[in-house]
């Protein structure tokens, strides 16, 4: 006999299910259904566009659109409900250590983010940690370990600090061992050749290089008062983007400036990492938003970072450059996906800040979240849509997010992982 499950909110259980079998809906949520074949019926599935009533069969894994099959293991009936592909991180650091790490694991979960993109990490400090990664249950992970700088470049300032507050006991010694593991200096075309391979055999999911003020490169490059805070020659940018792409790797760029931008976007990087957060004065031109749009860069936004100058004189002017770049992006068509570089937080926060901003349609800002966010970080991977042969991978929501997106993390009924309901 087939149970028939009627989706229900029960924080606890996720749905709950009236059958004469014995098995119990929390049964069946711990179990992992790969290998069940699940029908659910009545729901209201987001095709990308709109949301369009339609019978789903899950099996091994996978959204399927029909069943050739006799059986069914289970009717899930989500009558009423929305389901939409599950939210991305597409920008954060905070997976690498063992401190508050299940807090932080229940919390991208908890509000629906399975995806997160790590733009550095320390490979010895993560790799005993990857059992919690990259599995049903869990959240999935892309990193990049050791970003691309130059000499006295960020982040090396950065890993020297948590040095000496012993963030690395029992690892590193000094700054120079750091090298490779927490950063790579990269400072002509004989350091990218001579160390290259080696960057490989950390086997990055994607290349990161910085880019800071790169319009005052040679001004800032052996100038100690900018220690931290340079980065790249933009020279070696674009013969970064080619060995990275001859590798069959993606390249995401940091960048702090409208200049960073353009450098960035004319070398063919696959992904600017921030928003530029304009303290000049000076906006992205629109010639390289239409580039970007073109060559098909997506732009993560971070925007929510200028929170912490809230207090401080010109946070109104920070606020309304973000909203003009943001503005021109948008209406260039440059593809925009959301990731917050909160430490402490998570994509969440950014979701909710670009929300206030008022600039995107909520069928925008859902895009954004979803499949945006999702494809910059597995772009090889079926997932960030709810297509036949897609990976069985959503979220169950009790309102119409195309309606009303304010608070969506809080409408989440159940969630649902490569066949696998979640608790």
């Amino acid at each position: 006999m087939k149970k028939i499950c009627t989706l229900v909110l029960i924080v606890f259980l996720g749905f709950s299910c009236n059958s004469q079998k014995t098995d119990t809906t929390a049964h069946y949520a711990r179990k992992n259904t790969n290998s069940q074949i699940v029908k659910l019926v009545g729901g209201n599935w987001f095709n990308g566009e709109r949301f369009e009533k339609k019978t789903i069969w899950l099996k091994d894994g996978l959204i399927y659109f029909s069943n050739t099959e006799k059986k069914i293991d289970t009717i899930v009936d989500v009558s009423g409900k929305y389901v939409i592909p599950p939210f991305a991180e597409a920008h954060n650091h905070n997976l690498e250590s063992k401190h508050e790490l299940d807090k932080r694991i229940k919390s991208y979960l908890d509000n629906g983010v399975f995806y997160v993109k790590l733009l550095s990490s320390i490979k010895k400090r993560i790799d005993p940690l990857m059992h919690h990664y990259n599995k049903p249950d869990g959240i999935d992970v892309s990193m990049a370990h050791a970003p691309l700088t130059a000499n006295g470049g960020h982040p090396i300032r950065l890993r020297k600090k948590h040095l000496k507050y012993g963030y690395f006991r029992g690892l590193f010694n000094t700054i120079e061992e750091i090298e490779f593991h927490g950063y790579v200096t990269i400072n002509k075309q004989e350091d990218l050749d001579h160390k290259w391979n080696k960057i490989l055999s950390f086997s990055p999911d994607f290349i990161k290089l910085n880019l800071l003020y790169s319009e005052e490169y040679e001004k800032r490059k052996n100038d100690t008062l900018y220690f931290g805070r340079k980065g790249l020659d933009p020279k070696l940018v674009p013969e970064i983007v080619k060995k990275a792409h001859a590798n069959n790797l993606r390249v995401s760029a940091h960048v702090e400036t409208a200049y960073d931008f353009h450098i960035a976007v004319n070398a063919g990087v696959d992904e600017i990492a921030h928003l530029p957060e304009i303290s000049n004065g000076k906006l992205i031109n629109k010639e390289d938003a239409i580039l970007a749009k073109e060559k098909g860069v997506t732009v993560v936004t971070t925007v929510s970072l200028v929170l912490k100058k809230q207090k401080r004189k010109g946070y109104q002017d920070l606020v309304k450059n973000i909203v003009s770049n943001l503005r021109l992006l948008h209406q260039e068509g440059v593809t925009i996906a959301i990731g917050s570089d909160h430490y402490n937080g998570n994509s969440v926060g950014e979701f909710q800040f670009l929300y206030k901003l008022n600039i995107f349609s909520n069928h925008e800002l859902l895009k954004m979240w979803t499949e945006n966010a999702t494809r910059t970080i597995f772009p090889n991977r079926k997932v960030g849509a709810l297509k036949e042969g897609h990976e069985a991978s959503f979220l169950i929501l009790n309102k119409n997010p195309l309606k009303d997106i304010s608070n969506i993390n809080k409408s989440i009924v159940t969630r649902v992982k490569q066949g696998s309901f979640l608790k």
